[in-house]
C-alpha cells in the first residue's frame, strides 16, 4: 500500500504553501479533486502530470455517492503507488472520508478557502460544505461558514435551512471567485450573479437575542442565566425548587389539556412552559452549586441508554411487553432493588392517588398477584361498592373500592385520572346544557325541585 498525502492547495496559485509544493513535487501520483483550481494551472506550468475526479463528479448521482466513489478510487490508486490527493480545502468531505479510512494518511492543511471572510467575524465558527446542508445543524449563537456554494439551487436549499436559525435579514458576507467579501441580507443568498465551487458565505453569530425569530435550547438557558443573574428579574431570582413545585404540576396538567384538545399549536406552547420549569430549576441549582442543565440531560441520556438495552446492548425485544420487562429489570438494577416490595415502595407518593394505584397494581401484576380477567375485576368493584353502606370505616372501604376501580383501569389500559377528568368535563357540559334549557324556558335552576331537575337531566343527552 502506497502512502497517501492529502494536500490543501487553496483556489489560486498564490495560496500554494511551501509544504504543498514539496508534496506535489515529491514524485508521487497527483490526483486533483477538481481541475478547476489554481493548483492545476501551476502543475501544468511546472510540467507535472496529474489526474482529476471531475469526470467522477459528473457521473455520480449525488454528493454522497461521489464521496464514496472518490475514496474507493483513491484507495485503489494508493494500492499501487504513493499518491498526493490535492483539494482546495482539507475539510472537503472526500478528503475527510479518505483520512478516516486511512488513519496513517499525511495531511498538509494549506490555507482555508474562506480567506478574507475570516476577518468578518470573531468567536467560534461552524464550517459546513454546502452539499452537506441536509445533515447540518445551525445555531444563531455561532458564526456559520458555508463552503463550495456551487450553484443557485444549492444556495436556495441552504438559505432556507439557515433561515430556520438566523433572521432572514441577517447580514451575510458572500465571497465569490476573484472578488472581495460582499455584505448581503441572508434572504438574498441565492440571488447572486454567479456561483461556482469557490463561492463561500459567512453568516455572523447573532448577539442580540431579542432580534431572533427562532430559538434553540441553549438560548433558553441563556435567557434563564440573564433572568436569574445579577440585575435580572426579581421574581425569577426569588424562586426555589420548593416554590416552583406547584408551577411544575400545573404546567404538566396544562400539557395534558393540550393533548386532549388535539391542538398542535397549543401543545408546543404548553410543552415550552413545561420546559421553562426544567430550565429554571436547573439554573437555580447551578447558581447554588448543586448541578446544571448538562447534569439533567446527561442523567436522562444515560438512563435511556441503560434501560433500552435491547437497542444499545445485547438484549432482544420483539414486542412492547418484552420491552417493558427489560425496562423494569434494568430499572431495578439501577436502583439496587432486590425485592418487588421495594419496587412498589419506590412508586412516587406525590402522584395523584389513582395514578399511583395503577402503577402499584401494574408492578404487582408482574408477579401474578392481581386479577388478569376484566370480568372478575369488575365484580370485585361491585362487591366493594355494595359493602360501603355497611362498613364502619367509610374512608378505608371507599379506598378499597377505588383501588378495585384502579385495577379495572389497569386491565382496560385506561388512565383513571384521564377517564375521571373526562367524566367531570362531560358532567359540566351536561349541567350547562340543563341550565341553558331551564333559562330558555324562563326558569331558575335554584328554584326547581330535585325531581324536576332529574327530568331535565334525563332529557339532555350529550
Amino acid at each position: 500500500m502506497g502512502r497517501i498525502t492529502i494536500v490543501g492547495t487553496g483556489w489560486t496559485e498564490g495560496q500554494l504553501t511551501l509544504d504543498s509544493i514539496a508534496a506535489l513535487k515529491s514524485g508521487a501520483k497527483i490526483i486533483l479533486h477538481t481541475d478547476r483550481c489554481g493548483c492545476a494551472a501551476w502543475l501544468r506550468a511546472q510540467g507535472l502530470s496529474y489526474d482529476s475526479l471531475d469526470e467522477l463528479y459528473e457521473s455520480s448521482e449525488d454528493f454522497d455517492a461521489h464521496v464514496l466513489a472518490a475514496v474507493q478510487m483513491l484507495r485503489d490508486a494508493a494500492s499501487e503507488e504513493d499518491i498526493v490527493y490535492a483539494v482546495a480545502d482539507v475539510r472537503d468531505r472526500s478528503a475527510c472520508a479518505l483520512a478516516e479510512a486511512n488513519r496513517s494518511a499525511r495531511i498538509i492543511a494549506g490555507p482555508p478557502v474562506e480567506g478574507a471572510l475570516l476577518a468578518c467575524s470573531t468567536g467560534e465558527m461552524r464550517s459546513v460544505e454546502a452539499s452537506d446542508w441536509e445533515n447540518a445543524h445551525f445555531s444563531a449563537r455561532e458564526n456559520c461558514l458555508i463552503r463550495e456554494l456551487e450553484n443557485r439551487e444549492l444556495a436556495a436549499e441552504i438559505k432556507l435551512k439557515l433561515m430556520e436559525a438566523y433572521p432572514e435579514e441577517s447580514e451575510t458576507w458572500l465571497l465569490s471567485a476573484g472578488s472581495e467579501p460582499k455584505p448581503i441580507p441572508l434572504f438574498e443568498l441565492d440571488r447572486a450573479e454567479s456561483y461556482d465551487h469557490r463561492t463561500c458565505a459567512l453568516v455572523p453569530a447573532q448577539r442580540d437575542i431579542t432580534r431572533l425569530e427562532r430559538y434553540d435550547f441553549e438560548h433558553l438557558n441563556e435567557i434563564m442565566r440573564l433572568l436569574c443573574g445579577p440585575g435580572g428579574c426579581p421574581w425569577d431570582r426569588a424562586q426555589t425548587h420548593r416554590s416552583l413545585r406547584t408551577c411544575m404540576l400545573e404546567e404538566a396538567y396544562e400539557v395534558m389539556d393540550a393533548v386532549d384538545e388535539d391542538d398542535p399549536d397549543h401543545l408546543y406552547d404548553e410543552l415550552g412552559d413545561m420546559l421553562l420549569q426544567i430550565a429554571l430549576n436547573a439554573e437555580i441549582a447551578r447558581r447554588h452549586g448543586e448541578f446544571d442543565i448538562s447534569d439533567v440531560t446527561t442523567a436522562i441520556c444515560e438512563k435511556m441508554i441503560h434501560r433500552h438495552s435491547h437497542i444499545f446492548g445485547k438484549d432482544h425485544a420483539g414486542d412492547p411487553e418484552q420491552v417493558m420487562e427489560i425496562w423494569s429489570r434494568n430499572k431495578m438494577a439501577e436502583r439496587g432493588q432486590s425485592t418487588h416490595a421495594e419496587v412498589l415502595e419506590s412508586v412516587t407518593r406525590t402522584l395523584p392517588a389513582q395514578l399511583r394505584a395503577v402503577k402499584v397494581l401494574k408492578r404487582s401484576a408482574d408477579v401474578g398477584l392481581c386479577e388478569d380477567d376484566i370480568a372478575a375485576a369488575v365484580q370485585t368493584c361491585v362487591d366493594k361498592l355494595r359493602a360501603l353502606p355497611e362498613n364502619t370505616d367509610a374512608e378505608a372501604a371507599l379506598g378499597e373500592a377505588l383501588l378495585a376501580v384502579a385495577d379495572a383501569a389497569r386491565l382496560l389500559k385506561v388512565d383513571p385520572e384521564i377517564a375521571l377528568n373526562g367524566a367531570v368535563n362531560r358532567f359540566i357540559a351536561r349541567f350547562r346544557s340543563v341550565e341553558d334549557e331551564i333559562i330558555k324556558k324562563g326558569g331558575n335552576i335554584e328554584a326547581l325541585s330535585r325531581n324536576s331537575l332529574s327530568k331535565y337531566w334525563d332529557l339532555v343527552k350529550l
